[in-house]
């Protein structure tokens, strides 16, 4: 995998780091496979994959097949290129494909004499879950939660609010990790509908996960498991060894059955469960196989200096649409009906951009809510103004749909290009609302190509490039780039200068990104 900015895993430097440092030749006949996972909209795409396959090329051994590589950004996700390699690597090695999965690990789970437990009991066993040194997450109460856009508009931005006390410090540009829950009422009717053997007040003795003790299912199926994910073929594979009717048993190993299912009604494991009723796993399997609800980190958009006591969150609400119509995603479901008072667990995760000190110039890009973290930068930035401190240019590029609904923090941008131009300068692109001369939309990373802060502030002084929004905008943004740095010229050779000046800044660390 690739890490952050081009990055090798940290469970894979001391490997990588022996490898570079070796001289002495593998045996004649040495062969390899490397499958890369990464995100193609990421400059550094699958360079750590990369560089692997150098080093063991560099030492003489020979791949058996090309590179394998799991994109992040594919329809599929990851696992469409996994499959794919692993489709070349069982008869590269002249071995059929193992006809089970391994061998799945019962969760330690038993049925309690208790036949109920009381609120505050699934509380406190939640406490020591979220708690536990593998998860380390804080409970914070909710100070506001304010729509952006107007109640009846198709798109729902909004600013969320959290507490913070000194068990959520964090740097600027860090993230916030947030657990969603399920739906309560959906886990009650997922277990009344699949089982005549538990339900919601269901009490299991459970030792996993940090807990040990006894809870309710219904708070383990709410708080801790996966229940509505989207099932991954290892689960339909796993699922599948339970399954006795053979040809039920080849559709649930069909990887076209989850892709129609995704298409037609958004299938999730509860859905996959009950379609599959038979296969019943017993219960200690089946905690086993549902994954455990994985945070989602949402870039901060307050300045830690500049926001004492508060953690403010810059989302969109998150919505998809199948056959049979509009999903929400897990945690946005939830964040959009937090009231005032409400708390959820989170903590802090490290920022994948590193912010820039104030004598840097800045130049940062960014959609929709992919504002957030340039917030953060901007508002440091005008706390260091306030205390009298000299500051660089900052350069805000800002695209959205509509400037009457989707203009974020429209009031405060405005106020501040006005009244700070001597090192503030904001450039705008709604691309539904106005068309260039040629009839096509503009969008914000042709702002930066039709402008000229880019070449001032990243080419001839040595500023930072931030970039955030969805997975469409690096490339089309670096062509834009090229054309600021060459002064929009069709000659060849300057474009090949600063294509090359475009990528030193990847290599070099001046330019980064968060996409999605």
């Amino acid at each position: 995998a690739t890490c952050g900015q081009g990055a090798m895993p940290q469970n894979g430097k001391h490997f990588f780091s022996e490898l570079s440092a070796r001289t002495e030749p593998f045996s004649e006949g040495t062969r390899f496979m490397v499958m890369g996972l990464g995100d193609s909209s990421y400059y550094f795409f699958l360079k750590a994959a990369k560089h692997v396959e150098d080093q063991l090329v560099r030492l003489g051994a020979t791949p058996l097949i090309p590179l394998g590589e799991g994109d992040d950004s594919a329809e599929e996700g990851m696992e469409e290129g996994l499959h794919s390699w692993l489709d070349q690597a069982w008869p590269a090695l002249e071995v059929p494909p193992p006809a089970e999965v391994p061998h799945i690990t019962p969760v330690k789970v038993i049925f309690s004499e208790r036949a109920i437990v009381r609120p505050e009991d699934d509380e406190r066993m939640l406490h020591k879950f979220f708690e536990s040194d593998d998860i380390k997450a804080v409970s914070a109460p909710v100070l506001s939660n304010d729509k952006m856009c107007r109640e009846s508009y198709n798109r729902d931005f909004r600013t969320i609010k959290f507490a913070k006390d000194t068990s959520l410090n964090y740097e600027l540009g860090d993230a916030l990790e947030i657990f969603p829950q399920n739906d309560p009422d959906h886990v009650v009717n997922f277990l009344h509908a699949y089982s005549p053997d538990f339900d919601e007040r269901t009490v299991v003795k459970l030792n996993a996960w940090g807990i040990n003790g006894e809870m309710s299912l219904g708070c383990l199926f709410t708080n801790v498991l996966d229940l509505f994910g989207k099932p991954s073929m290892h689960f339909m594979q796993q699922l599948a060894t339970f399954e006795t009717d053979e040809e039920e048993r080849a559709t649930m190993l069909d990887l076209n059955f989850l892709k129609k299912a995704g298409r037609e009604t958004g299938i999730t494991i509860a859905d996959a469960l009950l379609r599959f009723r038979m296969a019943q796993p017993p219960l200690p399997a089946l905690l086993a196989m549902i994954p455990l609800i994985k945070p989602r980190a949402y870039s901060i958009a307050s300045a830690p200096e500049a926001t004492l006591n508060s953690i403010e969150l810059l989302v969109l609400i998150e919505t998809w649409w199948c056959d049979e119509g509009l999903r929400f995603g897990l945690t946005c479901n939830m964040l959009r009906k937090l009231r005032v008072g409400d708390h959820i667990w989170c903590r802090i995760k490290a920022g994948s951009m590193e912010p820039p000190i104030s004598e840097q110039p800045v130049v940062c890009v960014g959609i929709g809510s992919g504002l957030a973290p340039h917030m953060a930068f901007l508002r440091d930035r005008v706390r260091t103004v306030e205390a009298g401190e000299p500051v660089a240019p900052f350069s805000l590029y800002f695209g959205n749909r509509f400037r009457d609904e989707e203009f974020l923090y429209q009031l405060y941008l405005e106020k501040l290009a006005e009244e700070q131009k001597s090192w503030f300068s904001l450039h705008l692109a709604f691309s539904r609302d106005k068309l260039a001369a040629d009839g096509n939309k503009i969008y914000v990373q042709d702002l930066v190509g039709m402008t000229d802060d880019a070449r001032h502030l990243l080419l001839e002084q040595p500023g930072m490039l931030y970039v955030c929004g969805n997975r469409n905008l690096p490339k089309p943004l670096q062509e834009n780039i090229i054309k600021s740095f060459s002064e929009k010229t069709d000659e060849a050779e300057k474009i090949s200068s600063a294509k090359a000046e475009m990528e030193d800044m990847f290599v070099h660390g001046r330019a980064q990104q968060e996409v999605w």
